[in-house]
């Protein structure tokens, strides 16, 4: 990554299970953000998201289909995350637990 000047952005997931030592969900262990700089001094932004364990473990719900929404901006720099389930929001019992939205799940960065 440090020796590419042009890579501005990672996204990868499957770091690990997701899970708590004691085998409940942790969400916080299925995410990760970081920003370092290449040999170049560009800023490499890096999204992890690996939550098909949530909602039950491995047995269970599938992540109860969390999506990370990625939203390219007409200024060319500006890109808005949010993270949403179709899965909660398809009912109107659940729709009000479709949108995540702690800081860590909904921000903006700028790729200059």
């Amino acid at each position: 990554m440090k020796q590419v000047p042009n890579l501005r952005l990672v996204l990868c997931g499957h770091h690990g299970h997701g899970l708590a030592p004691d085998g409940s969900d942790d969400y916080l262990q299925s995410i990760g953000w970081r920003v370092d700089r290449n040999n170049a001094g560009k800023e490499v932004f890096q999204m992890m998201f690996n939550v098909q364990t949530l909602g039950g473990g491995w047995e269970g719900n599938g992540g109860d289909g969390w999506l990370r929404i990625l939203e390219f901006l007409p200024d060319g720099k500006t890109v808005k995350v949010r993270t949403y389930s179709p899965l909660f929001g398809i009912s109107k019992l659940t729709r009000h637990l479709a949108n995540r939205t702690e800081p860590y799940d909904q921000f903006s960065f700028c790729i200059e």
